[in-house]
């Protein structure tokens, strides 16, 4: 019987779906970094964001931009690009592709940015990649390497830094706590936990002990030293439809998992919830999410939830709504519809070939997108 591993957050979309992209990068604040309020846009079309601030109060805002989200000619589309604010966030300048000198011409570009000030006030850019450049799914030669610039804009490629050789190393989340350096990343499907690598210097790194999941969360996000703790943002599940927080003061053992209020999934593709707290200012988070859903953001009962389960799951495939179901779509790698229904059926038997898809629920309320990872 073949495994469906099936998850929601929208950076694998990205990197499997560049044709298209209909998700923005919505900002908001907080206090006290659970109850979160004043939504608004911060980029449209644009995705997996990590936000870090330099000692000289320069907040730096890394993402996969896609300014022309169904051309992928735009020498912009699917690249990294920053945009920078020296007012703890209040404006911000306008989006910029990064550059990263020396790095590889036969490499996948860099996708799943991930920024850390380093020791010595640089700034360290981790991102996954792959040494095959015609790569079109992910699997265990997907790894994380990283790049150093001293202005968040113009970097240095240094290299590898962190590769499992039965697992993808993607989505990192770095984070110095105390004198180590902290690296997480999802180990297979999200809610399973995720990989943990410790440093000393944020460059050679050991494997350690992997953090548990409970199964419901999903490990897809980034960390953020509080004071003497480290803080894990994750991407919500279905079923709570809620960002989520958990926290260390070791990296090793964490606390509760505490659900936040204030931000919701946008048509199940709110995800990668980045957190910063500038000097004697608010938490600003920065997440995915749907400009089109700014107006509703304080009504969680009109948000439309659609799971698909179980994970993982055989041959049928389950969806789970309160709305009636207009058509489900089910799309390959390469963008091409191979499975479609109009029916109003919560279970669909599609007898896939091993690969990884999305499927595409519309609803009366709106549309979700899931991706399928079959083996």
């Amino acid at each position: 019987m073949r495994n469906i591993f099936i998850s929601i957050f929208i950076f694998m979309i990205n990197g499997l779906f560049p044709q298209a992209h209909t998700f923005d990068l919505i900002i908001c604040k907080s206090s006290d970094g659970i109850n979160w309020a004043n939504n608004a846009l911060f980029e449209a079309q644009a995705g997996v964001p990590s936000v870090a601030q330099h000692t000289t109060g320069l907040l730096s805002c890394v993402f996969q931009w896609f300014p022309s989200p169904t051309n992928q000619s735009n020498p912009s589309f699917d690249k990294i690009a920053v945009k920078q604010s020296s007012d703890n966030g209040l404006t911000w300048s306008s989006p910029q592709l990064i550059s990263i000198s020396g790095y590889p011409p036969t490499y996948k570009r860099p996708f799943d940015p991930t920024l850390v000030v380093t020791d010595n006030g640089n700034l360290r850019l981790y991102f996954s990649a792959s040494r095959n450049g015609m790569l079109t799914l992910l699997d265990s030669t997907v790894h994380t390497y990283s790049a150093i610039s001293p202005d968040g804009i113009n970097y240095t490629y240094e290299g590898v830094r962190v590769l499992v050789d039965d697992s993808i190393t993607i989505d990192p989340a770095v984070a110095k706590l105390g004198n180590t350096w902290h690296y997480t990343c999802p180990s297979g499907p999200p809610q399973a936990g995720a990989h943990h690598f410790i440093s000393g210097d944020g460059l050679a790194w050991t494997r350690t002990t992997a953090v548990t999941s409970d199964m419901n969360h999903n490990w897809t996000g980034n960390l953020l030293i509080d004071g003497n703790e480290m803080k894990f943002y994750g991407t919500p599940n279905p079923q709570t439809n809620a960002i989520w927080m958990r926290q260390t003061n070791n990296g090793f053992n964490w606390g509760p998992y505490t659900n936040c209020t204030g931000t919701l999934p946008s048509n199940g593709a709110q995800a990668d919830p980045a957190v910063v707290k500038p000097s004697s200012a608010n938490y600003l988070m920065i997440y995915v999410g749907k400009q089109s859903l700014l107006g509703t953001l304080e009504n969680i009962s009109e948000n439309l939830s659609v799971v698909v389960y179980p994970n993982p799951t055989g041959d049928k495939i389950n969806i789970s709504t309160s709305e009636k179901i207009t058509e489900i779509k089910i799309i390959d790698a390469h963008g091409k519809i191979i499975f479609i229904t109009t029916e109003d059926t919560k279970c669909i038997q599609p007898f896939l070939p091993t690969g990884v898809y999305l499927v595409e629920v519309q609803t009366s309320k709106g549309k979700v997108q899931h991706k399928l990872l079959i083996e």
